[in-house]
């Protein structure tokens, strides 16, 4: 299979963060018995999520009777914004979640894995290397990754046959997306579900303006032409089309298409188990249609690292070995929570998935350009989501506002 090299990411210019020193408090502790307590922290924005990992550290104590993983979760947004303080504290984790788009950012604050690897038992020829070497900085491995996958279009089979649409196929194209988003909007149902979230810059760029909203080389790239006009396509689908509801909050949960208030949603394999769990309808997935740019769309993956907080780095490798071992990725992969990073175990995840699912997601990844973020990322999709939904609900233009989320970044290009 063909793609351009997730490690594309891994060259941005890395941040420099205070180093946190070495501590013996809350990220593991010891007992007189020589039995350990980890403490892994990870994001989850569902119940099932929150079970999905709570099983991967159950494996770990069902394997090693003398290791414990203590999990703690918090969604998506929170999870990054509270990262830089719960790293520095007493009581960070030993253990922590690590996207590829932000490893430059929070690189400091995770221990290089390469001297750790082989005791560990940990061989890294196991995982697809773009996704390996995304999870790099200054070339040390800073994370083991559990998954990768491009974005794609999720859409309710059975609201297409209610408006008698024929399904998508892989390759449409943005105007035969735009006239079915319009025939599924009736009866206080919409098209399309919106969010105000950044990466719906990185999801629709490649296709309707040729780039994302950062550079290869780390710099915010809001000004570009290509994000403009990306933008102002986005917002035309509440603001003018009218295919997609108004935002009145932050809207990056997908719960407008769970509930059946909207038709299609833009997301990646790792939510095929809110998906499977949560949808009361048909469910299919397509790729992003392709706009004047071509096809294509950002992919993305992520891991879990070793802190620099952590006292017991050695039994905490242990423990990384298994929640990122075999079995640990086959059961992600089995309850559709993450497209595995382990390559002989991603047809775990085609055979528990949608039906077409592994023809979309191969042509997905055939097209896919590596997801593409700044040292300053989580601060930058902060000022994003914050005034995005104001160009989005038609309120104020894009070009102002894509210009004033540029000059107040770190990573201004």
């Amino acid at each position: 299979m063909k793609r351009r090299s997730l490690g594309l990411v891994a060259a941005a210019a890395v941040l420099v963060l205070p180093l946190a020193a070495c501590s013996s408090g809350g990220s593991s502790g010891t007992d007189a018995d020589g039995n350990t307590t980890i403490n892994w922290s990870v994001w989850a924005g569902s119940e099932v999520e929150t079970a999905a990992w709570q099983h991967l550290a159950d494996m770990v104590h069902e394997e090693d009777p003398t290791i414990t993983v203590k999990l703690t979760t918090a969604a998506w947004p929170d999870y990054w914004t509270k990262l830089p303080t719960t790293l520095a504290g007493a009581d960070a984790p030993c253990i922590a979640g690590l996207q590829m788009a932000r490893v430059q950012q929070f690189a400091n604050y995770f221990v290089p894995l390469d001297d750790e690897l082989d005791a560990a038992g940990i061989d890294t020829a196991d995982f697809d290397s773009s996704i390996i070497t995304a999870l790099q900085a200054d070339g040390k491995q800073l994370a083991i990754p559990y998954d990768l996958g491009p974005y794609m279009v999720f859409y309710d089979k059975d609201a297409f046959a209610a408006a008698g649409l024929d399904e998508p196929v892989d390759g449409w194209t943005i105007d035969e997306f735009e006239t079915a988003a319009k025939a599924l909007t009736s009866g206080g149902k919409y098209g399309f579900a919106a969010t105000n979230a950044i990466d719906a810059m990185n999801q629709w760029g490649p296709t309707i303006g040729g780039d994302q909203a950062a550079t290869e080389d780390g710099k915010l790239n809001l000004t570009s032409a290509g994000q403009e006009k990306t933008m102002e396509w986005y917002a035309s689908l509440v603001s003018e089309q009218g295919v997609a509801a108004e935002l009145a909050t932050d809207s990056s949960d997908g719960s407008q298409f769970l509930s059946g208030n909207a038709a299609m949603y833009v997301t990646g394999p790792w939510d095929m188990i809110n998906v499977k769990d949560q949808a009361k309808f048909d469910v299919g997935v397509v790729t992003l249609p392709v706009g004047d740019a071509g096809p294509g769309t950002a992919v993305g993956g992520s891991g879990f690292g070793i802190t620099t907080k952590c006292s017991t780095p050695d039994v905490a490798a242990k423990a990384l070995a298994i929640i990122t071992g075999k079995d640990a990725q086959d059961y992600l992969g089995t309850q559709g929570r993450a497209f595995p990073a382990r390559t002989a175990e991603q047809s775990t995840w085609y055979a528990s998935a949608v039906d077409g699912a592994q023809e979309t997601l191969e042509s997905a990844l055939e097209t896919g350009q590596p997801y593409l973020s700044t040292p300053t990322w989580t601060q930058d999709g902060l000022s994003f989501s914050q005034g995005a939904i104001s160009v989005i609900n038609g309120q104020s233009d894009a070009k102002s506002f894509l210009e004033s989320v540029q000059s107040s970044s770190g990573s201004a290009g």
